[in-house]
């Protein structure tokens, strides 16, 4: 007995059967409307989600690059899709932020950035410099005997000083508070530009780019699991046990050089599995792309965080 036909109730398609062979709409009937149907949803969502996400999560940790050749070989039902996990940790390193990362101050872009100041100056009216060689100029008559103390003393000094520019004082609010959220969600950037440079590097391999993209989300999102969960936790930890003569080693210097090796080390891992590299390549490879992420981040995405935070500080 043939089926009845349908229409269905999103795209207008007469058809027969359970889903509409258009636009994939499903038939509901009474049982979908039942209130047990609707805690039934929420329960293979739990079941579902947590399924997937330990999958994806130990395919990382465990077998580097086997994530992104599954997904581009088209075995994706275990796995949460690349992307979507990686959006998943921006989340949660926004709402449970362990580690400052890459969120820089306000202060930082001005004593780094020529470009800062004189945006800065043009948005408040204010002669940085000219603020700058005043504050010098009291530091210098102060004779520290070392250098760490007239260090200290400026900031302090250079802070009080600050204070008195209101306009100032509003714009470094609004841009360290604006700058929390889009530090996490720029990061989305760091995909698009380390699949560049993967295309880059493997361009023999003849790999679609979408297949340089997946590789890119996975190694990106290992890099922010390890630098803004792992070690921030790991630095906790040793602090409990390594006596305060030894804390010198985690130095901003010394816990990036340490989360970029381990990056690189990742990428050996997951460059023999992804396309198959001897290892006397993927090693170098490896290095390569961690430095690589490394210029991007320093270069690129600062700099672009600064343009985007300080647009939106008004």
């Amino acid at each position: 007995m043939a089926e009845s036909q349908q229409v269905c109730k999103n795209c207008g398609n007469e058809f027969s059967g359970k889903y509409c062979n258009q636009c994939g709409e499903k038939v509901y009937t009474d049982h979908d409307k039942s209130v047990l149907h609707f805690f039934e949803d929420a329960v293979h969502f739990f079941t579902h989600f947590e399924g997937t996400f330990f999958n994806t999560l130990g395919a990382i940790f465990t077998k580097p690059g086997k994530l992104s050749l599954d997904y581009c070989n088209g075995i994706r039902k275990r796995y949460f899709k690349p992307l979507s996990f990686f959006m998943l940790l921006v989340i949660l390193y926004l709402l449970f932020p362990m580690f400052s990362g890459l969120n820089m101050p306000f202060k930082y872009y001005l004593n780094e950035k020529e470009y800062a100041r004189q945006w800065t100056a043009k948005k408040t009216g204010i002669n940085l410099d000219s603020v700058s060689t005043e504050i010098n100029k009291v530091i210098v008559s102060k004779n520290f005997n070392s250098d760490e103390d007239a260090f200290q003393f400026g900031l302090r000094y250079a802070d009080t000083v600050m204070r008195s520019f209101p306009k100032f004082q509003k714009l470094e609010t609004k841009f360290n508070k604006t700058s929390e959220k889009t530090s996490k969600i720029l990061l989305l950037i760091l995909i698009p530009l380390a699949a560049f440079v993967l295309f880059l590097l493997s361009i023999r391999k003849k790999k679609f780019y979408f297949d340089q993209l997946v590789l890119a989300t996975e190694l990106n999102s290992f890099f922010i699991l390890f630098s803004f969960f792992i070690v921030p936790l790991l630095i906790t930890l040793v602090y409990r046990f390594v006596p305060k003569e030894w804390y010198f080693i985690f130095s901003d210097d010394g816990v990036s050089l340490f989360s970029y090796s381990v990056l690189a080390l990742f990428g050996f891992f997951a460059f023999k599995r992804f396309y198959n590299d001897k290892w006397w390549w993927a090693l170098p490879k490896g290095f390569l792309v961690s430095g690589s992420l490394y210029l991007i981040l320093m270069i690129i995405y600062k700099n672009v965080l600064f343009a985007v935070t300080f647009y939106l500080s008004k």
